[in-house]
């Protein structure tokens, strides 16, 4: 049984790959034990001047290496700085060649996947001297497909000058590249051009292929199958479950970093998305009529134009179906949550199977299997369209949530129908913790006054151990959190909210000298006051997430002191030690909006079993999101600083001394003297 089966997705994404290297040719030390490597005396403090012992990386590492060799479930909160990959890195190494076994090491963000794989790894397979081998394991659709490359050519796919460009770099890159991995191209590849020469599982033509030989996809997979570390992203490995374990080859083991994130993620892979703009670059790449390109333009067969005209008419429903959301619903920004079936006319169904039809019967006629794969693939895609729209519009599966989203575009506005399920717990517990004996869930965030009740319940993981562990960091004589009493609170309106909260973090940020993290819950927050702080001046540079990427940001400010404003990806996974971050001011508490749809339903679901939803569930998931963003602060023992709460909440309700009791030890002023004096 699948988890939680729904219809086939529509995205391209439940895919992987994997790159490797090779192992060391030395003996495998059987005898070792995560004390030799990690302790006061062990390994690594021999062959390392300045190597920090940590109690608590060693206490972690340990408890590691009992639940693997005892086929044990452990949950572990390891303060920041810990060390907490090097704990279950180590133990997972050892173990795994010993036993010649295979461990998958899953992650939620790009940040830490690139810390094990760049720095980690490669520092564990220089000092330890132990064979390990490794793979990154990522969607095949991230690797360069030769044959699609060499059609591409053919066919004169691009006739945009920035395309065309881009196509002609591909082309370049792709008799110098060893990976035909889309991250290592020396630019970033416009989607539309990826999307024609990127692999795709199904238009894949396996053995058959020409190119078979050197694919990039099929070369990596095939060192990957000998690793004993697996490193994926949460995404993938639920890919893997949702597969009935397709995906990944059979392992022994797991460990989640970022495990506070789990939840999320397996409700994000099961969920089910249909929108306008999806249809419409479906189409267009069987055949656009004004660049008068796609499948239909180049194959040659009796029945294209009539293939061609079905198309034709599928157009004109999709247009007419999203109109009428349109104008049933309006044409602004909003989320509306469908609380029974929409009363709709579902106009896309009969010509869409119309067309899946006459893409089989085509596929039947064609000579070549390049043609048939392409022609099979379209009709499947019609398939799957039909099948998840169909789903949600008469909500076929009990406990999911359902709504309709429109974003304002350039061009038109972007409209998607969208359902996921509820809660994933009792899936969890039975696809993935009673299917696998060893598992180890992690992160610096997982306790809620702490206890790991709240993430256990949601995720439906009962551990047979616990461990919880504070940071190694000094944090009365390191950090000083700010709560002033006297600002609004969120949503006042009787005083200049927004106003009175920019003034604050001008202060706060002047009394700094810039270094400066502001986070926010909205990108509406974030817009206003930075346009505030940037209409007053400030004489250090403003970097708003969104206007440049992610990497960008932290590059700039590192080089010199600056303000970042950011939402959510800027509350975790963001590491900047050192001088250049020394004040973290959070706006607002991190409570989900409790009328967005997914946040509603969880709210219900809780109070049909008479539970209370604000304490037992928006408090502790605002608790943990609070701890990640204080966490971007202390990120070693030498660093100090501020973090600000303006949300006056926090004093003012009698909730707020659970977030306070949540965080660190360090001391709580109300004062903005006392924070100037800090930092003098």
């Amino acid at each position: 049984m699948l988890l939680i089966q729904p219809p086939k997705k529509i995205t391209n994404q439940n895919k992987f790959c994997s790159f490797q290297f090779t192992a060391l040719p030395c003996a495998v030390m059987t005898d070792e034990n995560v004390e030799k490597i990690l302790g006061a005396d062990g390994l690594l403090s021999e062959q390392l001047e300045g190597f920090e012992h940590r109690p608590q990386q060693i206490e972690m590492a340990q408890a590691v290496e009992t639940a693997f060799s005892d086929a044990k479930h452990l949950i572990v909160e390891a303060g920041t700085g810990t060390g907490k990959s090097l704990a279950y890195l180590v133990p997972a190494i050892l173990w795994a060649v010993k036993n010649n076994k295979k461990v998958v090491i899953s992650t939620y963000t790009k940040t830490l996947q690139q810390q094990i794989l760049n720095h980690d790894i490669p520092f564990l397979r220089e000092k330890l001297g132990i064979p390990f081998r490794y793979a990154l394991c990522m969607g095949n659709e991230n690797y360069l497909s030769l044959r699609r490359l060499k059609r591409s050519a053919q066919a004169g796919l691009f006739n945009k000058a920035d395309e065309e460009a881009q196509w002609n770099g591909v082309f370049d890159w792709a008799v110098k590249t060893e990976t035909g991995y889309r991250n290592d191209l020396p630019f970033e590849v416009m989607p539309q051009v990826w999307e024609e020469v990127g692999r795709q599982k199904d238009l894949c033509l396996g053995k058959n292929c020409e190119t078979h030989a050197s694919c990039f996809y099929f070369k990596a997979r095939k060192k990957w199958f000998g690793a004993h570390l697996l490193i994926v992203n949460h995404h993938l490995f639920f890919a893997n479950v949702a597969n009935s374990g397709a995906v990944l080859p059979a392992f022994d083991a797991v460990v989640f970093d970022e495990a506070q994130n789990l939840e999320e993620a397996a409700t994000q892979f099961l969920g089910l998305e249909v929108s306008n703009s999806n249809l419409f670059y479906f189409l267009d790449r069987l055949h656009n009529p004004r660049t008068k390109k796609g499948l239909l333009t180049r194959l040659d067969h009796a029945l294209v134009p009539h293939v061609r005209k079905l198309a034709m008419t599928l157009r004109q429903a999709i247009e007419s179906f999203f109109t009428h959301l349109l104008e049933e619903y309006g044409r602004e920004d909003r989320v509306l949550r469908f609380y029974k079936p929409p009363v709709l006319d579902n106009g896309i169904y009969v010509p869409m199977e119309a067309l899946r039809e006459s893409l089989k019967s085509l596929e039947t006629g064609l000579h070549s299997e390049e043609d048939r794969i392409d022609a099979a693939a379209a009709a499947e895609r019609c398939f799957e369209f039909n099948n998840t729209l169909s789903a949600i519009l008469n909500q076929n599966f009990n406990g999911y949530v359902y709504w309709i989203e429109i974003a304002k575009r350039k061009r038109f506005p972007r409209v998607s129908l969208r359902g996921v399920p509820i809660h994933v717990g009792d899936e969890l517990q039975v696809q993935v913790f009673n299917k696998l004996d060893r598992i180890i869930m992690t992160s610096a965030t997982l306790t809620t006054s702490k206890k790991f009740e709240f993430i256990k319940e949601r995720l439906g993981f009962q551990p047979n151990e616990e461990l919880l562990l504070d940071a190694p960091f000094d944090y009365p004589n390191q950090a000083l959190l700010y709560v002033p009493s006297d600002l609004p609170e969120p949503g006042d309106k009787n005083v200049p909210y927004v106003g009175e909260i920019s003034k604050r973090c001008r202060e706060l940020v002047l009394a700094s000298g810039g270094k400066t993290f502001i986070l926010f819950t909205s990108y509406a927050l974030l817009n206003q006051v930075y346009e505030k702080l940037d209409e007053w001046g400030l004489p250090f540079p403003l970097i708003r997430q969104g206007e440049v990427p992610t990497n960008l940001m932290i590059k700039k400010f590192k080089e010199k002191p600056s303000v970042i404003f950011g939402t959510n990806s800027f509350w975790q996974g963001v590491d900047v030690p050192g001088e250049a971050l020394q004040s973290v001011i959070i706006t607002k508490l991190p409570f989900d909006v409790p009328k967005e749809p997914l946040t509603e339903a969880r709210i219900e679901e809780l109070r049909r079993q008479h539970i209370d939803p604000f304490s037992h569930y928006q408090i502790p998931r605002a608790i943990i999101q609070l701890k990640q963003g204080f966490g971007r602060l202390i990120r070693k023992k030498t660093d100090r600083g501020v973090v600000s709460l303006l949300d006056s909440r926090i004093s003012r309700r009698g909730y707020g001394k659970q977030f306070i009791d949540s965080l660190p030890p360090c001391p709580v002023v109300t004062e903005m003297d006392k924070v100037k004096k800090f930092f003098t």
